[in-house]
């Protein structure tokens, strides 16, 4: 009677993504509708490059009122300088006066405090010119962000807006990643913690059935305790060609089968 064959357990298969080791995400700097989106998932971007649009609108309603405050506060600083010099002039006088005995001490005590107030005033006025040049200053900056520039260069993947749509300020509208730096990323149960280790080969299969080999190099330390997976990444295999992986794309990992004894004595 033939020994019975040993039951091989099926390999181990993780959910893995094609990432990025450096990669940068889009916002947006204000609220503001997408009324022009130049993005879609695949597309390569360079540094600087306008990849969106923000209505600026509100921004532009704002600066208008920004001025018109600064030229108000300009008019009342120029009016209370007037009034303070007519009145620090009038309070001269006055003292000139009280000490000759012409005029009254109360005569005085007015003098100086119409030159007090008109002083308070200017100083309100001077503080409302600051404030409306601030407000200026980061309206511009602002309205320099409408057109929504790319940070690196890149390719674009996870796009999270249309057009039309109404975003706010620090909402993702997509992420670029470097493609020099792709990596494979998987999370593994703890269960099969024991038959992942560093250095251990891997490879990720794609929906398409394209396969792409890689090296466990780091694995993440830092993972919710609650979640039954750890974060482990894979440097891509850099003999394959990189230009046909696409960042972003999902798969199925498995740890390289390792060579048996034949294998190896066959090589």
């Amino acid at each position: 009677m033939p020994a019975a064959k040993p039951i091989t357990a099926a390999p181990a298969e993780f959910v893995g993504i094609v990432t990025s080791r450096n990669s940068k995400v889009i916002t947006a700097d204000f609220e503001g509708r997408v009324d022009r989106l130049d993005l879609f998932n695949g597309k390569h971007v360079k540094a600087g490059q306008v990849v969106a649009h923000l209505d600026d609108s509100e921004l532009q309603n704002r600066l208008r009122a920004a001025r018109a405050k600064k030229a108000s506060a300009q008019a009342q600083a120029a009016k209370a300088g007037a009034i303070y010099a007519n009145a620090a002039r009038k309070a001269k006088v006055e003292r000139y006066l009280s000490r000759s005995g012409a005029s009254s001490p109360e005569a005085l005590r007015s003098a100086q405090s119409d030159q007090a107030a008109a002083g308070a005033e200017g100083g309100v006025a001077e503080s409302d010119i600051k404030a409306a040049n601030a407000d200026i200053d980061e309206v511009q900056r602002l309205l320099a962000n409408a057109d929504v520039k790319a940070p690196i260069d890149g390719v674009v993947a996870v796009v999270k807006t249309k057009e039309g749509e109404l975003a706010h300020k620090g909402t993702a509208i997509a992420r670029v990643f470097d493609p020099e730096s792709l990596v494979i990323r998987f999370g593994v149960p703890h269960a099969n913690l024991a038959t992942v280790t560093l250095n251990t080969p891997v490879v990720l299969t794609t929906e398409d059935g394209t396969q792409i080999p890689a090296t466990i190099q780091r694995q993440d330390d830092d993972h919710d305790p609650t979640i039954d997976l750890t974060t482990f990444e894979a440097a891509i295999d850099p003999t394959i060609r990189i230009d046909g992986i696409r960042v972003g794309e999902y798969g199925h990992v498995r740890i390289a089968a390792a060579p048996t004894a034949a294998q190896g004595a066959a090589r």
